[in-house]
């Protein structure tokens, strides 16, 4: 009787808990599991059907859903699955005015909505990702890439970045960059030396889970890390940093060229050949509202 009198007691204590209350999401890039690559062409895809791709390349040709377990926040939506966006040799973007950008090789999913002045970059925000190495489709950690980036409406600079590889000029890297296959979050993108916030090795088949709180007129970033399924934890910040101007999100790829400093990498040095494509996995993006301080962390 006594343990039954427990149980009851116990059951009660837990219904009557609370649950956390969720944070308003004002963006949601977690992509369903009917969702086909040739989604992401159509006006209704929930990332811009236009942006960013290689001249005359279709999101049908570079989205790929390989056969991984889904990343945590994948889980929180049961109907979600990661996505896999490549490059190849043909990922060369022409940005409707100017010559074409031989210097980079780029694929990038750009939120839907996020048009440089939405509600994902006004007040307090939060964005979520996930992001895993395709050993099948490996990256040449020879150069700079940006799987992640926040970029100013004005396109002078990047309010954050997530970087691998070898950087292409190491002079403007706070901390010297030893191991090249690291992922490291950066802050505003403008200042020399930038300022490198965080760093931890990209291991293969392991989900690396990122969020970054960005205050935008308050000039505060705060990163948030952990691994596979593991609660989010703070691991740098709230530091300084330049927040201003909106601007947009891109998911993807962002491939430097190796070649002598000073040149304009947009469209200047070297790609080696890409043998089939290189490609990274993406899971569990979404952005919240974090301006009453609420943060998703697992």
């Amino acid at each position: 009787m006594l343990v039954a009198a427990s149980s009851l007691l116990l059951a009660s204590l837990v219904s009557a808990t609370p649950l956390p209350k969720a944070c308003k999401i004002l963006f949601d890039g977690r992509v369903p599991l009917t969702a086909t690559p040739a989604d992401f062409d159509k006006t209704t895809s929930l990332y811009n059907n236009q942006f960013i791709l290689g001249q005359n390349q279709t999101f049908d040709e570079i989205i790929k859903f390989p056969i991984v377990l889904p990343s945590l926040f994948d889980l929180k939506k049961i109907n979600a699955k990661p996505v896999e966006v490549t490059i190849n040799d043909q990922s060369i973007f022409f940005p409707g005015s100017g010559p074409l950008q031989s210097g980079f090789r780029r694929s990038e999913l750009i939120p839907g909505p996020n048009n440089g002045t939405d509600s994902t970059v006004i007040g307090t925000t939060t964005v979520h990702f996930s992001i895993q190495t395709d050993p099948l489709k490996p990256l040449n950690y020879s150069h700079e890439y940006h799987p992640v980036w926040h970029e100013r409406n004005d396109f002078n600079g990047d309010h954050f970045d997530l970087e691998t590889g070898t950087p292409f000029t190491p002079s403007k890297e706070s901390i010297p960059i030893h191991n090249p296959k690291t992922l490291r979050i950066a802050g505003f993108s403008v200042p020399t030396p930038e300022q490198n916030v965080f760093i931890t090795d990209f291991t293969d088949f392991t989900w690396h889970n990122f969020a970054l709180t960005i205050g935008w007129n308050t000039n505060k970033t705060t990163v948030y890390y952990s691994q596979n399924y593991e609660p989010l934890k703070k691991v740098a910040g709230p530091f300084t940093n330049d927040n201003s101007d909106g601007g947009q999100f891109h998911f993807g790829f962002l491939k430097l060229p190796t070649g002598p400093q000073g040149i304009d990498v947009a469209h200047q040095g070297y790609q080696e050949h890409i043998r089939g494509a290189e490609g990274l996995i993406y899971g569990g993006i979404f952005i919240e509202d974090s301006s009453n301080g609420c943060v998703t962390l697992s």
